[in-house]
C-alpha cells in the first residue's frame, strides 16, 4: 500500500525524506506539527489512481521545498482497525474505503471553507496605518504624518506584532525629537543680555510671560541692570498688571504709548545720563523685556506694530508667544503673519515659548507647528505661577506627554475612516514631491544633522562636496584638508585607521586612501590621502600615533618586525589580512596557514556582513611566532582562521585569515567581523569616483574627488553596517529621497547619498533664487 507517513525535524527535512521515498510524482496528504518536528503523510499519485479506479492528472514539480497540494489543520479520521480475523484482501478493501472516505471529506472540508471564504480579506494593519491612526489620533496634522510614512524604515515590516506598536512609539519620539529646534545646552538667552520683544496674539500670557522671564534674570543676575518696557495702551490694566510685578522684582517699568519713540527710550536705559538732582549715574541697563501690544494675525495693523521693533534702531530679539491651547489652524495662521511682519520689519523670529501647555488638551498641535517651520523653543509655561511656571525645553517629556494623550476625540477621526483614508490611492511620486518639497527639505535638514553626529567627519565630507560642486580653481583643496585636526571622539572612545593595499590595481591608477575607524571598527567619513602622508612606514606610523592618534590598525599587510615591537610597547593593537599561504613558526616548524586551520581552537561565532548579505563567521585562533629575512628574532603573533557560512544552509562560502599581536583587553573578535565587512570599501570608492567623474564633480580637482569618492564610500559602509536606531531612520530617509530599491547594500546606500546631496543643493539654489 503507498500511503507512508514521514517525521522530519522540519517541513524542509520532511520533504526531503518524502522525495527520498517516494520521488517528485508524490501526493502530499497532509501536513501538521507533532511532537518532535513536522508530519507529513503522502501517497505515490499512480497508487490513489489504483485506490479510485479513476486515472489522475501527475502532480506537478516544483522547486524545493515542494508545496503541499493540501493543508489541513483539524486532524483527519483515525481509519478504524481492522478485524483480527480478516484476510488480506478483506483487510486491504477495508483500508480502501477508509481512505476513500478521506478523500471525501477532505474535499468535503475544503468546499466549504472556499465558499465560506469572504471576497475581500480585511487589509493587514501596516505600519504607515499604525503611524497614521497613532498621531492623526492624538492631534498631529496630517501634513506631518505624510511627511514620517514616506520616511518609515523598511525594517518595521519584519518587527514582530507584539512589539510594533512600542517600536513606532520609540520612532515617532525620534523623529519628533530631531525637527525641534532647542538653545544649545550651554547656551543661556537672559545671560547673553539685550533687548527681548515679546510678540504674539492678544490673550497668549505675553504680559504674565514677561513677568517670568525678569524674575528668572533677576534671581540669577540681580535687579540693577533689568528693565521692562510695556507698549500696550490699549488693553485695560495691562501696563498696571506689569507695574505690580516690576515693583515686586524691583526693576524699572516704562510705559510706552502708541505714538511714542522706542529708540530713544531704549538709547536713553542703555547709555543714561548723568541725573541732575541726584547728580549720580543711573545704571546702564543690560537686559530689557518689551511686552507688545497683541494683536490678531489677521489685523491689518500687525506689520506696522512689528515694524517699531524694526525702526527702534538697537538689535532687537523677537520671541514669539504661541498658546497650546489653540487649534492648529489658528497656530498655522499666526506663526504665517508673525513670521512674515518679523522677516519685513528686519527683526527675524529668534524663537518661541510655548505658553498654557497644562490647558492644552492636544499638546501635538503645536509641536506639529514648531516642527514643520523649524522653530526654536526657549522655555514652556504650564501655568500662572510667577516665576515657577517657566522651565526650559525637555524635548523627552514633551513628546512623551503629546503621544499620551487619549486618542478618542469627537473631534477627530474614527478609526474607520482613518481606515478608509488609508486606502485610498496614493499620488504619483512626482506629485508627491512637488507638494511637499519642503518637507523633503526638512527632513533632508534633520538627516544631515543626525549624520554630524552620529558619523565625525560628515561636516569635513560637505566641504568637499561644496568645494567640488563649485569646482573652483586653484590649489587643490585636498591638500589645504591634509593639514586638519584629527577627529574629535566621545571619552572613553577610541579610533582606528585601515589601511588597505597599497599602490593602484589593474583598474585604478590610484591608491586606496586611509578611512578612519570608530571604536566599533565602523568606517568614518574621514579619510587621508597616501600621497600627503610621510614616506616611510615608520613616520607614517608615528604620524598614526601623534596626530590622528589612533589606537589601533587593520592593515593589508603585516607591519615590519620594528613597527611590531613600538606597537606591543604602546599597547596598540594591529591586525592584518593573510594569504593562505603565508608562513609561520609553530612548534618549531614553519608551516602553511592553511595546514594550521585544523589546529586552532574555536573561540567565537557571530553573524557579520559580507559581500552585501548576512553571514555566520567562525572564529578560531592560534599562537605562533611570525618572522622575516634579517629581521633577527621572530615575534609572537596570533593566527586567526574564520569561517564564513550561509546562514541559510550553513554552506562554507568563504575563507580569511589574519595575524595580530596579543594585546589584553582588546576586542579582536568584533574587529575581525567589521574587517569582513570592510573587503567592499576599495570597490565601492572605485564606484563613487566613477559616479562623481560622470556627473562632473571636482572635474578639475582629483585629489578632492579621491578624498570625496572615499569619504562617501566609508559613510555608506557605515550606514549599511550600523544597527543602531538612528542608522535605521537615515537608511529611511535616504531610501525616501531615492525613490528606488530599499536593498541595505552599500551600493544602493552610495547612490542615495549622492542624490541626497546633489538636492540638498537644489533645494538650497531653489532658497536662493526665491529670496
Amino acid at each position: 500500500m503507498g500511503v507512508h507517513r514521514f517525521i522530519g525535524t522540519s517541513a524542509r527535512d520532511a520533504m526531503r525524506q518524502v522525495r527520498e521515498s517516494l520521488g517528485d510524482e508524490a501526493l502530499i496528504l497532509s501536513n501538521r506539527q507533532v511532537e518532535g518536528g513536522v508530519e507529513i503523510v503522502a501517497m505515490l499519485d499512480a497508487d490513489q489512481e489504483n485506490l479510485t479506479g479513476y486515472p489522475t492528472e501527475p502532480a506537478p514539480k516544483a522547486p524545493e521545498p515542494v508545496a503541499p497540494v493540501a493543508v489541513i489543520s483539524e486532524p483527519a479520521p483515525t481509519p478504524a482497525a481492522p478485524p483480527v480475523a480478516a484476510s488480506a484482501p478483506e483487510e486491504m478493501q477495508a483500508f480502501s474505503a477508509q481512505l476513500m472516505n478521506e478523500f471525501a471529506a477532505m474535499r468535503d472540508l475544503l468546499d466549504s471553507r472556499l465558499s465560506a471564504a469572504p471576497a475581500v480579506e480585511p487589509e493587514r494593519t501596516t505600519p504607515a496605518n499604525r503611524l497614521r491612526q497613532r498621531m492623526t489620533g492624538v492631534g498631529f496634522s496630517q501634513t506631518l504624518v505624510r511627511e514620517l510614512i514616506e520616511l518609515l524604515p523598511a525594517e518595521f515590516a519584519d518587527t514582530p506584532e507584539e512589539a510594533i506598536d512600542e517600536t513606532l512609539n520609540d520612532w515617532i519620539s525620534r523623529q519628533l525629537a530631531t525637527r525641534l529646534e532647542l538653545l544649545d545646552t550651554d547656551s543661556d538667552l537672559l545671560a547673553e543680555g539685550g533687548v527681548m520683544a515679546l510678540i504674539g496674539p492678544t490673550g497668549v500670557g505675553k504680559t504674565t510671560t514677561t513677568a517670568k522671564l525678569a524674575s528668572r534674570y533677576v534671581m540669577a543676575h540681580g535687579n540693577r541692570d533689568a528693565a521692562l518696557i510695556t507698549t500696550d495702551s490699549y488693553r485695560i490694566g495691562a501696563q498696571e498688571q506689569l507695574r505690580i510685578y516690576a515693583r515686586l522684582l524691583g526693576v524699572e517699568v516704562h510705559a510706552l504709548e502708541g505714538d511714542g519713540d522706542l529708540g530713544a527710550l531704549l538709547a536713553r536705559l542703555m547709555t543714561p545720563r548723568r541725573a541732575l538732582l541726584q547728580m549720580q549715574r543711573a545704571t546702564p541697563k543690560r537686559t530689557i523685556l518689551i511686552d507688545t501690544l497683541g494683536m490678531s494675525q489677521r489685523d491689518p495693523r500687525l506689520a506696522t506694530e512689528v515694524a517699531r521693533l524694526g525702526e527702534a534702531g538697537v538689535p532687537i530679539a523677537t520671541l514669539l508667544v504661541l498658546d497650546a491651547a489653540s487649534h492648529g489652524d489658528t497656530l498655522e495662521q499666526v506663526v504665517a503673519a508673525y513670521q512674515q511682519a518679523a522677516l519685513q520689519a528686519g527683526t527675524p523670529i529668534r524663537g518661541c515659548i510655548i505658553t498654557k501647555l497644562d490647558e492644552s488638551a492636544r499638546p501635538a498641535t503645536v509641536l506639529d507647528i514648531l516642527a514643520r517651520h523649524r522653530l526654536q523653543v526657549l522655555f514652556v509655561a504650564n501655568g500662572q505661577r510667577v516665576p515657577e511656571d517657566l522651565a526650559a525645553v525637555d524635548v523627552a517629556a514633551l513628546v512623551n506627554e503629546a503621544l499620551a494623550v487619549d486618542s478618542a476625540s469627537p473631534f477627530g477621526y474614527d478609526a474607520a475612516t482613518l481606515a478608509e483614508m488609508a486606502g485610498h490611492t496614493r499620488q504619483s511620486k512626482a506629485h508627491a514631491l512637488s507638494r511637499d518639497v519642503v518637507s523633503h527639505g526638512r527632513s533632508l535638514h534633520a538627516m544631515f544633522d543626525t549624520l554630524a553626529r552620529r558619523a565625525p567627519g560628515t561636516a569635513l565630507l560637505e566641504q568637499l562636496w561644496t568645494h567640488g560642486v563649485s569646482d573652483a580653481p586653484g590649489e587643490s583643496f585636498a591638500a589645504h584638508m591634509a593639514a586638519r585636526s584629527p577627529l574629535t571622539v566621545a571619552p572613553g572612545e577610541e579610533h582606528a585607521l585601515w589601511w588597505s593595499k597599497e599602490g593602484g590595481s589593474r583598474r585604478q591608477d590610484w591608491s586606496m586612501p586611509l578611512v578612519s575607524l570608530d571604536d566599533h571598527g565602523l568606517p568614518l567619513p574621514q579619510t587621508w590621502l597616501r600621497h600627503r602622508l610621510p614616506a616611510s612606514e615608520t613616520a607614517r606610523m608615528r604620524w598614526a600615533r601623534e596626530t590622528h592618534q589612533s589606537a589601533w590598525h587593520l592593515m593589508a599587510a603585516p607591519p615590519a618586525i620594528d613597527e611590531m615591537h613600538r606597537l606591543a610597547a604602546d599597547r596598540q593593537l594591529w591586525m592584518s589580512a593573510a594569504t593562505a599561504a603565508r608562513r609561520v613558526r609553530h612548534q618549531g616548524e614553519r608551516q602553511r596557514l592553511v595546514d594550521l586551520a585544523g589546529l586552532a581552537a574555536e573561540i567565537d561565532q557571530r553573524q557579520c556582513r559580507w559581500r552585501a548579505r548576512p553571514v555566520n563567521m567562525v572564529l578560531s585562533c592560534l599562537p605562533a611566532l611570525y618572522e622575516t629575512r634579517g629581521s633577527g628574532a621572530p615575534v609572537e603573533v596570533l593566527v586567526w582562521f574564520a569561517r564564513l557560512h550561509d546562514v541559510d544552509d550553513n554552506r562554507v562560502l568563504a575563507r580569511r585569515y589574519w595575524l595580530s599581536n596579543a594585546v589584553t583587553g582588546r576586542d579582536v573578535a568584533s574587529r575581525l567581523a567589521r574587517a569582513v565587512a570592510l573587503e567592499g570599501l576599495e570597490g565601492l570608492t572605485r564606484q563613487a569616483m566613477r559616479r562623481l567623474e560622470e556627473s562632473g564633480v571636482a572635474r578639475s580637482d582629483r585629489e578632492t574627488r579621491l578624498q570625496l569618492a572615499s569619504g562617501l564610500a566609508a559613510l555608506a559602509t557605515r550606514l549599511e553596517l550600523c544597527s543602531e536606531d538612528w542608522a535605521m531612520d537615515v537608511r529611511a530617509q535616504l531610501f525616501n529621497l531615492s525613490g528606488g530599491t530599499r536593498r541595505r547594500t552599500g551600493t544602493v546606500l552610495l547612490e542615495a547619498l549622492l542624490q541626497a546631496f546633489t538636492a540638498r543643493d537644489a533645494l538650497m539654489d531653489a532658497r536662493g533664487a526665491r529670496a
